[in-house]
């Protein structure tokens, strides 16, 4: 397989930012499941249609949530991802990823190198 072909497939090329802020309730419009807590990455619970402030982008149910406005998040508990959502001033960045076998593997693998679990 050609070095252009493994690059177009891998799993970086498929991340996205949405760039969100709280609705007029104060509120995110989505919930946070898995964490590290749970021996999980965390990753994107239900999104409530109409609920979420978009800037840019679209929050999809089940990705794995990746980084808070360049704030790694993978590994973490779902409090501390709700911490780190909770310091940041409106509009914040969001990066996600679909979730995969051979993706959550790697991240696990990446994980337990950094002795993040």
């Amino acid at each position: 397989m050609s070095k252009s072909l493994k690059k177009k497939n891998h799993w970086t090329n498929k991340v996205h930012e949405s760039v969100i802020e709280r609705n007029q309730d104060g509120e995110l419009g989505f919930d946070i499941r898995g964490g590290a807590e749970n021996g999980q990455f965390p990753f994107l619970g239900e999104v409530r249609a109409g609920k979420v402030s978009y800037q840019s982008g679209k929050l999809v149910p089940e990705e794995l949530i990746l980084e808070v406005n360049e704030t790694p998040v993978a590994g973490l508990t779902i409090r501390d991802v709700l911490a780190v959502i909770k310091h940041c001033k409106d509009p914040f960045r969001i990066k996600c990823v679909k979730q995969g076998k051979k993706l959550h593997h790697k991240l696990h693998l990446l994980a337990m190198k950094a002795n993040v679990f």
